[in-house]
């Protein structure tokens, strides 16, 4: 794994307490990217 899991789980947490985002999870360059509202 490239990216550090325990972070991408607190982000994940962070960003699915926020109501009103439309919020996807995409593997990008060995790592993950949060697409929020279709923007990275």
């Amino acid at each position: 794994m490239a990216y550090n899991t325990k972070l991408a789980d607190k982000v994940r947490t962070y960003i699915s307490n926020i109501h009103g985002l439309e919020i996807e999870e995409k593997q990008m360059f060995g790592g993950l990217a949060f697409m929020v509202n279709g923007k990275m």
